[in-house]
């Protein structure tokens, strides 16, 4: 303890004592805790007041903004969208968000248009069966009832109309359940080397007969330039028998059928690129209506009454579709169109492995 005497006018009056060593903080606490104690409360109160203003109040209304917009999701509206601007965590949250509120608007887009096919193949479905069905039972009903009196050329006649549309039915039987099993990828696929030259002779051999009747020429090209190809021999067969098949129906007669093949060349030599097969198949008909162009391989999609001018029998309307199904499953592409100088043309082009 350090001390001193206090003196005024030569009288001492008192004396001063300061300790030498560090005050007890007890001591300071007592005097000046209370002081800072209030001083942090006030700071503490002002910094959670400016806080909860300028940080918390915008974050929170952003986070209501995004509860709303979910729920709006949830209640089916698709297009709505949560403001996704900064780069904090919430927006990060807000463009999460908008991404899986845009894949489920694609989705339910697809899902509706699944929804329209669906239902417009169960209308066709419906309206091809129900032609054949309806004519059997007429011409049943009629060779069944007492009172007929039909001589046998007659009934011939009739039993040989039930033959052809109960043929008629169950050739478009068996054509749906081989689409939907293309389509559904149900049918296994055997790659393999295909004889182009075979393939032609077979295309000529089915169809000699009506071709012969109707005097249509069927010309093939190019079995020499592309002697083999790869695919599953039948499926492509059963492709290239559809398209010509087709073909014939609208050519005249007198008219030419042309399947012609042919081997693109890589774009660039120097790579190994995949060399495309094109297999072309034309007719001399009237050519197809442009309307009807972007739905030429649609199911039960039929032109027949714009490509007049033949005595063939219309087909299922399934066959184009059959067509695309495979050369899809070939991995290659398949379009119409129409020649310049009149008549339709089918273009198939297959992916062929380099070498081959």
């Amino acid at each position: 303890m350090e001390s001193a005497l206090i003196v005024v006018n030569a009288v001492t009056v008192g004396a001063v004592g300061v300790p030498s060593g560090t005050p007890p903080w007890g001591l300071l606490l007592r005097d000046v805790g209370p002081m800072l104690a209030a001083s942090a409360l006030v700071l503490l109160l002002a910094g959670t007041a400016i806080a909860a203003l300028l940080v918390f109040r915008p974050t929170h209304r952003r986070l209501r903004d995004l509860q709303q917009a979910a729920e709006a999701l949830g209640s089916g509206a698709a297009g709505v969208r949560a403001a996704d601007s900064g780069g904090d965590e919430v927006a990060s949250l807000a463009r999460a968000f908008n991404d899986m509120a845009a894949r489920l608007e694609e989705r339910t887009r697809a899902l509706e248009v699944a929804d329209r096919t669906r239902r417009q193949l169960l209308a066709d479905v419906s309206h091809e069966l129900s032609t054949p069905l309806a004519a059997i039972r007429g011409y049943v009903e009629t060779l069944d009832f007492a009172d007929a009196s039909l001589d046998p050329a007659t009934k011939q006649r009739y039993l040989q109309i039930v033959q052809e549309e109960a043929a008629r039915l169950e050739h478009i039987i068996g054509d749906l359940l081989d689409l939907a099993r293309l389509e559904g990828g149900g049918a296994a696929f055997s790659m393999q080397t295909v004889s182009v030259s075979a393939l032609f002779g077979r295309v000529r051999d089915r169809h000699a007969p009506v071709l012969q009747e109707r005097g249509v020429t069927l010309e093939t090209i190019g079995a020499d330039e592309v002697p083999e190809m790869t695919g599953d021999a039948n499926r492509l067969e059963q492709a290239v028998q559809n398209l010509v098949a087709n073909a014939i129906r609208h050519t005249p007669e007198g008219g030419r059928v042309t399947v012609r093949i042919t081997l693109e060349p890589p774009a660039s030599p120097k790579l190994e690129e995949r060399r495309r097969v094109q297999l072309t198949v034309e007719d001399t008909g009237p050519g197809i209506p442009p309307e009807h162009l972007p739905h030429i391989f649609d199911r039960f999609y039929k032109v027949d009454a714009s490509r007049a001018g033949t005595t063939v029998p219309s087909g299922s309307g399934l066959g184009l579709s059959i067509v695309q199904a495979i050369v899809d499953r070939h991995g290659g592409t398949v379009i119409a169109e129409n020649r310049p100088e009149g008549g339709a043309r089918f273009v198939v082009r297959l992916s062929e492995s380099p070498g081959t």
